[in-house]
Parts: C-alpha cells; sequence; structure tokens
C-alpha cells in the first residue's frame, strides 16, 4: 500500500467514526427526549370528579339559545404548516373545588418561520356560542365554561381541551394543535422549582399584593423574585384594573419563565425538566411532544416574543369589536360581548397564518 492510499483509508476511517459518534449522539438525545416527555401526564387518563347535578345546572346557569347569525358561522378554520398552536390552560380544580373553570386561556403559537412564540389571551368573560360536544347542545355562555363543561361531559381533562379547542376554531377561525394543562397548584410548584421568577412590580401591584392578599410577604415597587405563590397572585390581579391588564400579568410570568430558560445549563435543565414534566396534562403524544421539541430547542435562543389579548382593544378594528361589560339576567357578574369575526381577521393576521394553497 503506497503512502497516498494508506492516508486515505486513514480520513475514511476518522470521517465514518465521527458519523457513527454523530448518529451515536443523535439517537441518544432521541431516546433521552422520549424519556423526558414520557414523564407527562395523559389527558385522557386525567379524571375529574363528577358533579351533582345541582352543581351542573348552576356551572351552566347563565348558558342561553345561541341564535345562529353570519357573524357566529363565518369562519372556515385555517392552519398553516409552518405554524403550531398550542392552547395553555390554568385551571382552579381542586378536590374540595371541582369546577374546573379556565382561569387562564393563553394560545401559544409558534411561528418556525420567522421564529417567533406569539401569545394570545382569551378573557375568560368573552360571550361566545360554544360548540355541540359530547352529545350536548351548545348555547351561549362565557368562554371559561366551556373547559369545565367538556371536562364534566368527557370525565377528563381531554374532554375541556377538545371542547375549548372546538370553540376558539368556531368563533375565531383559528386551529389549535394541542392544549397544555396546568394547575394552580403545579402552577405554583412548577415556580417554586426554578427558584422563583423575575417581575417588575408597580406601586399599585405591590401594595395590592401586600395588602390583600394574606399569603404572601411584604412587596416592594420595582424588580422582585416572586415565589410560586406570590407569581399565583401576582398573576390573578384584577381589582387594581381590569381583567386586561390581569392577562398581560399572565403573559409577563410566562416570559420570565421561558427567559429563566434560557440562562440554564444543560444540567439545569435538565434537572428542571424532571421535576416538572410529571406536573403537565396534555393531550399530545409521545411522539408528538418529540418532534416538537427537536424543532423548538435550536429556536429558543433567538425566539422573539409578541403578545396580543382577545378582545382587541384597538383604534383600528371597528367599534363593535372592542369588548365590552354588560349584565346578563340580573347576575352580579358581567360578560365581554364583541365583534367575532374583526377580532379573528385580527387574529390570523398577528399570528401570521396563511392557509394552506395560498
Amino acid at each position: 500500500m503506497n503512502p497516498e492510499e494508506k492516508k486515505r483509508k486513514i480520513w475514511l476511517a476518522a470521517i465514518l467514526g465521527m458519523i457513527g459518534l454523530l448518529l451515536i449522539g443523535v439517537i441518544a438525545a432521541g431516546v433521552y427526549l422520549r424519556h423526558m416527555v414520557g414523564l407527562v401526564r395523559s389527558a385522557e387518563e386525567n379524571t375529574v370528579a363528577t358533579l351533582s347535578q345541582e352543581e351542573l345546572e348552576a356551572l351552566m346557569g347563565t348558558t342561553e339559545e345561541a341564535t345562529t347569525s353570519p357573524e357566529d358561522t363565518w369562519p372556515q378554520v385555517v392552519s398553516d404548516q409552518n405554524i403550531t398552536n398550542i392552547m395553555l390552560v390554568g385551571h382552579n380544580y381542586r378536590e374540595d373545588e371541582p369546577n374546573m373553570l379556565a382561569d387562564t386561556m393563553i394560545l401559544c403559537s409558534v411561528n418556525r418561520q420567522d421564529k417567533a412564540l406569539r401569545m394570545v389571551s382569551f378573557l375568560r368573560d368573552l360571550y361566545v356560542p360554544l360548540p355541540a360536544y359530547a352529545g350536548h347542545s351548545g348555547g351561549r355562555n362565557r368562554i371559561n365554561v366551556c373547559y369545565a363543561l367538556g371536562s364534566q361531559w368527557k370525565r377528563s381533562s381531554l374532554g375541556g381541551m377538545e371542547m375549548l379547542a372546538k370553540c376558539i376554531e368556531q368563533n375565531f377561525g383559528v386551529h389549535v394543535d394541542h392544549t397544555i394543562e396546568v394547575s394552580f397548584d403545579t402552577f405554583i410548584s412548577i415556580i417554586d422549582t426554578l427558584g422563583g421568577v423575575e417581575v417588575d412590580l408597580t406601586e399599585k401591584e405591590a401594595e395590592y399584593l401586600t395588602q390583600k392578599v394574606g399569603y404572601v410577604g411584604e412587596m416592594q415597587a420595582g424588580k422582585q423574585i416572586l415565589a410560586g405563590n406570590e407569581a399565583l397572585a401576582y398573576a390573578r390581579i384584577r381589582k387594581i384594573d381590569s381583567d386586561r391588564q390581569r392577562a398581560a400579568r399572565q403573559r409577563v410570568v410566562i416570559t420570565s419563565v421561558i427567559d429563566k430558560c434560557r440562562s440554564m445549563g444543560l444540567l439545569e435543565l435538565h434537572d428542571l425538566a424532571e421535576k416538572v414534566l410529571p406536573m403537565i396534562v396534555t393531550d399530545m403524544t409521545t411522539d408528538e411532544i418529540t418532534d416538537y421539541l427537536w424543532e423548538l430547542i435550536p429556536m429558543v435562543k433567538d425566539l422573539k416574543l409578541e403578545s396580543l389579548t382577545i378582545p382587541v382593544d384597538n383604534e383600528t378594528l371597528p367599534q363593535s369589536a372592542w369588548g365590552k361589560t354588560i349584565d346578563l339576567y340580573g347576575y352580579q357578574s358581567s360578560v365581554l360581548e364583541c365583534n367575532l369575526k374583526s377580532n379573528g381577521e385580527y387574529l390570523r393576521n398577528f399570528l401570521g397564518i396563511v392557509p394552506e394553497g395560498d
């Protein structure tokens, strides 16, 4: 064998060795990811306590017959192959408080083309036509009741996820790919596992948390590290301003969580994932979660964050699209009515959805 042939064989062996190591690394990473996502809880297996007939009637108490109109039926549900829409639901379900009302509904839309995460909050008092589901007729009610009814009618979190997704699609014309569910207790545990989150408190927020909420410590205005129970109290503040600001605070907490994760090393992220993933409930399969993570992980560092609240409070929209508060049947609580079509069109544009075939 001449020296040139020997050199070529050495290079070939080195290249094949590198390819082999790379393949082993990819396979190992895939096995690791599948192990980690296997810790997530299945929505179908996450059963809920059955309400009594009286409790169910109380939950549906404000439901009225839906009237069909062009505005109610306008949207053709659209999706975009570059966009994945995942609904994040926070709820107040406890064994002693079984109504699984959706306290938080944030559509987290990941756009792989422009590397953006767009968070869209749906105000919980939105008054919308509910979809027919599990043999039950729809009618109109607050959007947050939708999750509770679906969970009851299918006896699991999966029912709430499916019914809320249908409700968003029916009223706003945007496809919901999957849902992730987090309870109040889970939210607290996740934030505590992270070691708290940084939030810039206003004077009013700090004063409210200190004086009105008994289970948090004394708060000061400015940047503070909030523990889990403090972050939950912050995310639920409404009395000092509005539900719209409350929704914005929830997105502030999510943004802070993302920023903290971005600054973590691999070992820290591993420890965090092992503790947090078993607390999360989703309708995604192990394969789907793994595929999403393969796509998302390389984007995280550069992912730009944008946010929106529905109904939109924007002077570029027709007056009828603004959220307004009204009384319903003399109840003390109120609902928000909006122009579904104009809000749906605004939402599609915000998400950058280009329907397949266009």
